[in-house]
C-alpha cells in the first residue's frame, strides 16, 4: 500500500513539474530561514553554558538609587572589597573571583616585539571559578606570585611563535604597577583562547594583587569591577542575596554616613545573575569585568520572527497551489472513492505527497544552509559550523520542522478532498466555494506580510540615510584620534607633540582631551547630572564645533585652567540660564574643581550616537586632559599626513604601540548592529516577496488553465485580447490592492515602534507607503499578466479542444 502511495506520489510530482518546482522550492527557502534561525538562537543560548560550575556560578549585580526616588541603576560591577568579605562571612560561597580591565588595553612588550593587548586582572582564584584550559603551568600556582602572567595560547603565538613560553619575560610600557613593582612580569601559564560562545574574552591574565600596586580601593559604595562566585550546589540564592545586603549594611555603615554628609543617600542592594544569563542581559558595567561579548534576545525574536514570516508564505503557496490544482482531480478521487476507498487512505495519499514534497524539501533547505552558512556568518557574527548540525537537538528540531511543514501546507487540502462525495465529484464537478474565499484570505495574508516587510525596510533605510548624512554640530571629517598611552607626563608628552606638529603642513590642528564623566552639577536651588568634558585652546576649533557665545579657551587667561567652563545649549536650557557668561557652576565634590565661572557656550553637538538626545556637557581645562589625542589632518594629502604622525608619535614616545581611528569610523561604528539588521531585514524582504510571486505565478497559471475554454468561447463572441488580461488580472491586482491597504497601517506601527530607539528620526512620508505599494501592484501584475496574456493569444480552435 505504501509503494502504491509513493509510485502515484511520484507520478503527480513529475506531472505538474512547475507546480512541484514552486513548492518544493519555496518550502526549501522557508525551512532554510527557519534552520539558520534556530542555529542562531541556539548559539545565543549556548554561551557560558561550559563551564563545569554553570548551574551554580553567578555574577553579583548591583542595584543602586543614587537618590530618593531617582531612577533605578542596575550594574554587573562591584567594588575592591566585597568579594574577600562575602567569601569570609558566607559558607554557601566555594569559590570566589574578581575580573577587572575587560575594557582597558596596554602596551606589552616582550624582548623585541611591543603589542596592545586586553588583560584581565584576576584572583588566583580565576581557574576554580571558570573552566578556561590551561595548557601550560598549573591553576594551583599560576597567579600565585604578584609578577606572574598567563597569555592565551594566540598571545603566546604572537610573541613567541611557541606556547612553550613558561619562564619568560614581558613588560606593561609606562603602567604604574609595573612601575612599582620595579621588575618585569614572568609568564606562568598559557591558557587555551576562550571558546567563542564565552561572555568573557581576554587576551592575558594578571594577578589581581599587581594592580593594587597603584590602585587599592576599601569603599563599599564604589562599583566598577566584576565578582563572580560559585554557590554550593544546596545553597538557596535569595538567603544568599538577604545575607550579602546585611553584610553590605553592616559593613558600609561608616561609609554611607560620611556620604550623607556631602548630600548623596545611595540606596545599594545586590543580587545574583546567572553567569549563563550575562550574554543576552550584560547590564552596565559588563565591559570593565571583561564582558565583552554580548548580545540582546530580541535578536533572536527577530530572527525567529523573520523566517516564520517566510516559512508561513511558502507554506500559503503550497496549500493555495494544492487546492487550486485540486479542480483537476476531482476524477481520480471519485474513482476511488467508488471503488472502495475511504476518507483515511484518501487523506493518507494526499498526506504522503505532501510529505514527500516536504522531505525534498527540507534536503534542499540543508543544502542552502551550508551554501549559506559562511554568509549568514559574517552577518550575523557568529561563527557556526557544520558540526553544530549534527546533534540529537538538531535532528529532532528536524523532524519537528518537516511534521509542522507537512501538517501546515498539507492537511487541509487533503481533508477537503477526501470530504467530496462520488456524485459530486463525478456529475457535478463542485466549486469548492471554501477554497475561493480561503484562497483569498489566504493571498491577501501573504501579500500583506510581505508589505509590511518592504514598509519597514524602506523606513529602515531611510532612517539609516538620515543618520549618515545628519549634521552633527561638528566636522568629522579627517578627523583622527590617538591616544597617549599607559601612565607618561601627559603635559610633557602633549607639548612635544604640538611642537613636532607645528613643524608638518601635512596636519593642520593638535588637540588634547577626553571623557571625564556625569557628575551633579548645581546653579541656584537646582542640581542636575551633566557630562564632562577635559579640553584645551585647540579642542573646539580642531572638531569644527560652533562657539555660540563668549569665548573659547586661552593661554591668555590664566582662570581658565581652574575655573573656566564651557557648556552647550542643551545645559543652558536645562538651568534656564538667562545670561549665562559668568554664571557661577557648583560641581560634585568629588568632580575635585569646586566652583567654575561660565566662559562660553557652544552650540549643541552629538557626542554619542543619535539614539541618546543630546545631554547638559560642559568642557573644562585640565593638566592630564584624559590622554586623548584629536588631530585634523590635511585633506588634500590624508597619506601623507598619516605618514608624518606616525613619525612624530613613535619619536615622542618611542616604544609605545602606535594605533589610531578617524572619528568617522568611530561614528559609524555606533550604528553597526542597525546597518547588519538593515542588511538581513533587506535580504529577508526580497525572499519574502520573492516567495509571493512565485505562489501568485503558480496560482495565476493554474487559474488561466481551469478557464481555458471561457477564454476560447469570448474570444469566438469576440472578446479582445485587452479584456480578456484584464478578466484573469483583476481578481489578484484587487487581493494585492486590499492588502496594500491592511498593510500601510500595520507597517507603519512596526516602524514607529523601532524609531522610538532613536532620539533623532525622520518623519514617516507618505511616499514611503506609495513606493512600497507601487512597487507591489507592479510586480503582481507583471506576475499575472505574463499567463494572462499567453492565455488570451491562444488559439481558440485549441481552447475550444481542452476538457
Amino acid at each position: 500500500m505504501l509503494k502504491n502511495y509513493l509510485k502515484i506520489a511520484i507520478r503527480n510530482l513529475v506531472k505538474n513539474k512547475i507546480y512541484s518546482f514552486i513548492n518544493i522550492i519555496g518550502l526549501a527557502i522557508g525551512m532554510s530561514c527557519m534552520l539558520l534561525a534556530y542555529l542562531f538562537v541556539r548559539d545565543e543560548h549556548s554561551y557560558d553554558t561550559f563551564h563545569e560550575n554553570n548551574p551554580n556560578l553567578y555574577r553579583i549585580t548591583t542595584t543602586l538609587t543614587e537618590q530618593p526616588g531617582a531612577e533605578r541603576q542596575i550594574t554587573g560591577g562591584t567594588g575592591m572589597v566585597q568579594a574577600s568579605v562575602f567569601k569570609q562571612q558566607m559558607a554557601e560561597v566555594t569559590a570566589i573571583t574578581r575580573v577587572m580591565g575587560g575594557a582597558i588595553n596596554s602596551d606589552v612588550r616582550s624582548a623585541d616585539k611591543a603589542i596592545r593587548l586586553q588583560p584581565l586582572f584576576v584572583d588566583s582564584t580565576f581557574f576554580d571559578v571558570f573552566s578556561f584550559q590551561l595548557l601550560r603551568g598549573t591553576k594551583e600556582n599560576s597567579l600565585n606570585a604578584l609578577n606572574s602572567v598567563i597569555l592565551t595560547e594566540k598571545t603566546a603565538l604572537r610573541f613567541f611563535n611557541s606556547i612553550d613560553v613558561l619562564g619568560k619575560l614581558l613588560e606593561l610600557d609606562a603602567d604604574p604597577s609595573a612601575k612599582r613593582l620595579g621588575k618585569p612580569l614572568v609568564i606562568t601559564g598559557v591558557v587555551k583562547d576562550p571558546p567563542v560562545n564565552s561572555s568573557l574574552q581576554f587576551e592575558m591574565l594578571i594577578p589581581f594583587r599587581f594592580m593594587q600596586l597603584s590602585f587599592d580601593d576599601t569603599n563599599w559604595l564604589n562599583s566598577y569591577l566584576g565578582t563572580f562566585m560559585v554557590l554550593n550546589p544546596k545553597a538557596n540564592t535569595q538567603n544568599v542575596i538577604n545575607t550579602m545586603n546585611r553584610i553590605y549594611r553592616v559593613y558600609a555603615k561608616d561609609q554611607l554616613a560620611e556620604s550623607l554628609k556631602n548630600k548623596f543617600d545611595p540606596n545599594i542592594t545586590y543580587g545574583l545573575q546567572p553567569i549563563t544569563d550575562i550574554h543576552l542581559n550584560p547590564l552596565q558595567l559588563s565591559g570593565e569585568s571583561g564582558v565583552v561579548k554580548t548580545s540582546s534576545p530580541i535578536f533572536g525574536y527577530m530572527f525567529i520572527g523573520i523566517a516564520a514570516f517566510i516559512l508561513i508564505m511558502a507554506s500559503i503557496n503550497f496549500i493555495n497551489i494544492s487546492l487550486a490544482n485540486s479542480f483537476s482531480r476531482f476524477k481520480e478521487v471519485g474513482i476511488r472513492k467508488t471503488t472502495g476507498g475511504t476518507q483515511r487512505q484518501i487523506i493518507f495519499q494526499f498526506l504522503s505527497e505532501s510529505a514527500m514534497v516536504c522531505l525534498m524539501s527540507l534536503v534542499l533547505a540543508i543544502s542552502i544552509v551550508l551554501m549559506v552558512l559562511p554568509t549568514f556568518n559574517a552577518l550575523s557574527e557568529k561563527a557556526i559550523q557544520l558540526i553544530d548540525m549534527i546533534s540529537l537537538q538538531s535532528i529532532v528540531w528536524f523532524g519537528v520542522l518537516l511534521l509542522i511543514n507537512i501538517l501546515l501546507a498539507a492537511f487541509y487540502p487533503a481533508v477537503v478532498m477526501s470530504a467530496l462525495r462520488p456524485v459530486d465529484v463525478l456529475y457535478k464537478k463542485p466549486k469548492l466555494m471554501t477554497h475561493g474565499l480561503l484562497g483569498n484570505v489566504l493571498i491577501v495574508f501573504q501579500f500583506t506580510l510581505s508589505m509590511v516587510m518592504i514598509i519597514v525596510t524602506l523606513i529602515f533605510y531611510n532612517q539609516m540615510d538620515f543618520i549618515r548624512n545628519k549634521d552633527l554640530g561638528y566636522v568629522p571629517a579627517q578627523v583622527l584620534r590617538s591616544e597617549i598611552p599607559g601612565d607618561r607626563d601627559v603635559n610633557k608628552i602633549s607639548s612635544q607633540l604640538k611642537n613636532e606638529v607645528a613643524t608638518t603642513q601635512y596636519i593642520e590642528k593638535i588637540s588634547f582631551g577626553g571623557e571625564y564623566g556625569t557628575y551633579n552639577t548645581k546653579f541656584g536651588d537646582r542640581t542636575i547630572k551633566s557630562f564632562y568634558r577635559t579640553a584645551d585652546e585647540n579642542h573646539i576649533p580642531t572638531l569644527g564645533i560652533k562657539l555660540k557665545l563668549g569665548r573659547n579657551f586661552s593661554a591668555h587667561f590664566a582662570g581658565d585652567k581652574h575655573r573656566g567652563l564651557i557648556i552647550n545649549e542643551a545645559f543652558v536650557k536645562a538651568f534656564n540660564l538667562k545670561n549665562p557668561l559668568g554664571a557661577q557652576i557648583q560641581i560634585d565634590p568629588y568632580f575635585g574643581k569646586g566652583t567654575m565661572e561660565l566662559i562660553g557656550v557652544v552650540r549643541d553637538f552629538h557626542s554619542g550616537s543619535l539614539r541618546e538626545r543630546i545631554e547638559p556637557m560642559a568642557m573644562f581645562m585640565s593638566e592630564q586632559y584624559g590622554g586623548g589625542i584629536w588631530l585634523k589632518l590635511n585633506h588634500k594629502n590624508q597619506a601623507l599626513a598619516l605618514d608624518a604622525w606616525e613619525k612624530i608619535f613613535k619619536k615622542v614616545m618611542p616604544g609605545a604601540v602606535y594605533q589610531y581611528k578617524f572619528l568617522d569610523d568611530i561614528n559609524h561604528k555606533q550604528y553597526y548592529q542597525e546597518e547588519r539588521w538593515q542588511k538581513i531585514i533587506g535580504y529577508a524582504t526580497a525572499i519574502s516577496f520573492f516567495i509571493c510571486c512565485l505562489g501568485l505565478f503558480g496560482i495565476a497559471k493554474l487559474s488561466a488553465h481551469r478557464r481555458t475554454k471561457e477564454i476560447g468561447i469570448r474570444k469566438v463572441l469576440g472578446a479582445s485580447i485587452a479584456s480578456i488580461v484584464a478578466l484573469l488580472s483583476t481578481r489578484f491586482l484587487r487581493l494585492v490592492f486590499f492588502a496594500i491597504c491592511i498593510s500601510i497601517p500595520a507597517g507603519w506601527y512596526i516602524s514607529h515602534i523601532w524609531l522610538q530607539n532613536f532620539a533623532y528620526k525622520i518623519e514617516v512620508q507618505w511616499w514611503i507607503f506609495l513606493l512600497a505599494g507601487t512597487i507591489s501592484l507592479l510586480v503582481a501584475l507583471l506576475t499575472v499578466s505574463l499567463h494572462s496574456i499567453k492565455a488570451a493569444l491562444l488559439n481558440p480552435v485549441k481552447s475550444l479542444k481542452v476538457e
